[in-house]
């Protein structure tokens, strides 16, 4: 009998861009993350990773990098197809003592890094939230487009998916 395995997959908001921005700087990774993302049944990104997302794609429009009618699009795709969709919001109580301690030492630990606190939540939700206790193949995923993020979630033993430089994980 095959084993099966039934891990969460955590989208941060780099990798949540990628989903509809079609624009050249989203190119790295992007065909292999939305094949990845849609065969995949459990979802998940923080309140934050979300909001992070909208306010890339302002960013991109801000910048003159994309027009208007791009800008409008990739919001307009996001609602209805990532959150509209099966993505689940997951993630720590912030206001809780214990997760800002941790936060703290994630900055602190990882200052070559260059993550700040909303990258630290992230990882706290993936070590310390809802699936923490899923380990083996059913370890819970991080994917980003962030490389440091990815390589400060590694140190702190968090399983993760760099989606611009590595290939989809099986």
């Amino acid at each position: 009998m095959p084993a099966y395995s039934c891990k969460a997959h955590y989208l941060d908001a780099s990798a949540l861009v990628k989903l509809v921005a079609d624009d050249p700087a989203e190119e790295p990774g992007r065909v292999a993350l939305r094949k990845y993302y849609y065969e995949q049944p459990s979802r998940y990104a923080t309140s934050y990773s979300v909001t992070e997302a909208l306010s890339a794609f302002k960013r991109k429009f801000m910048r003159k990098e994309i027009g208007e009618d791009e800008y409008i699009k990739y919001v307009k795709d996001f609602i209805s197809v990532v959150i509209g969709g099966s993505l689940r919001i997951d993630e720590v109580d912030v206001l809780k003592p214990s997760v800002m301690r941790e936060a703290e030492r994630l900055i602190k630990k990882h200052k070559k890094h260059k993550i700040d606190f909303l990258d630290c939540f992230q990882i706290v939700t993936i070590l310390r939230g809802k699936f923490h206790v899923l380990s083996s193949e059913s370890k819970s995923i991080l994917i980003t487009a962030d490389r440091d993020l990815a390589n400060a979630a590694r140190a702190e033993g968090a399983r993760v998916w760099e989606c611009t430089t590595e290939p989809a994980p099986a």
